[in-house]
Formats: C-alpha cells, sequence, structure tokens
C-alpha cells in the first residue's frame, strides 16, 4: 500500500491516566512491528503540554514542524508528519510548548477531523496522561482503545479511573441537560448513591430510555484492549484477565488481552541511544511480546493465558 491510498487507517490509541506505565514506549514499539509487518504507520505524539518526547526516542533532531503548526493553520497535517529511520513509519510530534490549556473547541473538533482522513492504514495516537476533557474525546475517538496497566497495587485502580472517566464523558455526549447534571453527579462523587457505571447507566435508563439504550449499543463496538507492561512474575499475566473482570463488572465491555510485556532493564538503554527497542533489541522476549501483540492487533484475537 502506498502512502495516499483511499483506504482510511484503523486508529489505535494507548492510554491508561496514570504516567509511567509505558505508553509512549509501547506506542513506539507497537509502530515499529506493525511497519515490519508492511503496514503504513502513523504515529501522533498527543502531549499538548510541552512535553512531546517520541521524536526523541526516534533519534530525531528538534522538530522543525509539530502539531502545533497544524493547529494555528500554519500547516496542513500531512506537512507536519515526518519521515522516520523505520521504513513504513512515519510522525507527528507533540507540541513542543503548552498548549493544553489554549486549545479551543473548533481547533480540537479540526483535528479530529484531520486524523479522521488521514491515509495509512494504522494511526496510533500516544495520549498524556491525565483524564483532560480532551485526552478522553481522543482516547473515545479511536476504534482500538488500548489501556495499558502495570503490576502495581494501584495499576487496576488508575486504569478504572481513566476508564470511567472516558465512559461517562461518551455517555454525556449523547445525553440531555437533564441527564447530563445527574452524570456530573456521579463523575464528581457527590452523589453516593450510584457507585459504579453500570448502575449509573441503570438509572439513566429509568429516566431516559433511549438514550441509555444508544449507549449501550456503542459500547458493543467500544473496541477496548488491554495490555500488562512491566511484567517481573509469570503470575502477574493474569493481571489482563482480572482488568477484563473488572471491566465486565463495571461497564459491561468485554476487552480484549492483547498480551503482555516483561519487565527488561535493556529498554532504559534503547530510550537513551534513541533507538526503537524493536531496532536496537530485535531478539528479545520484549520484542517478541511486542510483535505478538502487533500480529493480535490486526487480526483481533487476543492472548490465550493458562
Amino acid at each position: 500500500m502506498e502512502w495516499g491510498s483511499e483506504v482510511s487507517s484503523v486508529s489505535l490509541a494507548i492510554g491508561g491516566g496514570k504516567g509511567g506505565t509505558g505508553k509512549s514506549f509501547l506506542a513506539l514499539n507497537l509502530g515499529v512491528a506493525l511497519a515490519e509487518l508492511g503496514k503504513k504507520v502513523v504515529l501522533l505524539d498527543v502531549d499538548l503540554a510541552g512535553g512531546a518526547n517520541l521524536h526523541t526516542l526516534l533519534g530525531i533532531p528538534l522538530p522543525q514542524r509539530t502539531i502545533e503548526h497544524f493547529l494555528r493553520r500554519e500547516a496542513q497535517i500531512e506537512e507536519v508528519m515526518l519521515d522516520t529511520p523505520v521504513v513504513g513509519l512515519r510522525l507527528i510530534s507533540g507540541a513542543l510548548v503548552n498548549l493544553s490549556d489554549k486549545l479551543r473547541y473548533e481547533e480540537k473538533k479540526r483535528l479530529l477531523k484531520a486524523l479522521k482522513a488521514l491515509r495509512a492504514d494504522y494511526l496510533i495516537l500516544d495520549l498524556g496522561a491525565g483524564i483532560s476533557p480532551f485526552t478522553l474525546d481522543l482516547f473515545l475517538s479511536a476504534q482500538r482503545k488500548v489501556v495499558v496497566v502495570t503490576p502495581e497495587g494501584t495499576a487496576i485502580e488508575n486504569a478504572y479511573r481513566f476508564l470511567r472517566g472516558a465512559y461517562l464523558r461518551g455517555l454525556r455526549r449523547m445525553a440531555d441537560e437533564g441527564i447530563r447534571r445527574i452524570i456530573d453527579l456521579a463523575f464528581t462523587g457527590r452523589d453516593p448513591s450510584v457507585r459504579t457505571p453500570w448502575e449509573l447507566l441503570s438509572r439513566i435508563e429509568g429516566l431516559d430510555g433511549e438514550t441509555a439504550s444508544r449507549f449501550r449499543e456503542s459500547l458493543k463496538g467500544f473496541g477496548l484492549c488491554v495490555i500488562v507492561n512491566q511484567l517481573k512474575r509469570g503470575e502477574e499475566r493474569q493481571l489482563g484477565l482480572s482488568f477484563k473482570t473488572v471491566c465486565r463488572k463495571y461497564f459491561g465491555i468485554d476487552p480484549l488481552y492483547l498480551g503482555y510485556i516483561p519487565f527488561d532493564p535493556k529498554v532504559s538503554f534503547a530510550i537513551n541511544r534513541g533507538r526503537p527497542f524493536l531496532l536496537e533489541y530485535p531478539h528479545t522476549e520484549v520484542a517478541q511480546c511486542i510483535r505478538g501483540i502487533a500480529s493480535r492487533v490486526i487480526s483481533g484475537r487476543e492472548m490465550a493465558v493458562l
């Protein structure tokens, strides 16, 4: 497939809310793995707070054009795409100054429209930390919504909060003003009678059955996926299954478990050298696991855990 074909890309948003889970590492190397399989990939660094770093991880000098130039209407989206050392992988660098508090609704809408129109096989969005409305909108806009968790005591809790924010954001966009007030009370924790998003949806169903029905229907194609990163013990592979259980119980969603990535101290070596891990250490277990995840992204199948 050539760049500029008439086939729209499959979009993947890599999120999780909490920093330090390895979202950027995963986004970059998943992009490399998909490119190795002959796919045309666009990688977007969606850090708009001035901390964009994917270009550094790829060994690319300070970009002359970033997403900022598109948002300021100084360039088209295709003009801010950078070639990378990886054949088939192109990068749109995040902002090098803080734009997170300055974006207008029209600019956000224009960006989402431009991303939807990109011509590639896969578009990978490396979302920033936190649960800002725009981060959640980008997550919701993707066809595959990937949550990254690590084997820490707070991992599932942090992933739950991020997904809860996205879930309520999506529900709110479908509701009228009265229902939105109910959602906002639940989101801020001011309604103790609603403990889970699924309970909130059940309450809304009694007030506005049409909205609840449309949202339940949208959940069927939600496209949620989970990846466990920095795994140190074999039994931690089950964390992906634990996350699936949480999602079914509290959200009514059954995500795909795409796989796990073991902890490897060589990850920091590759980062310091400005080289994608898959290029620097192509024969390691980490590289094999990422390639397996890439294959499951393409096939739509989940990993079997014994």
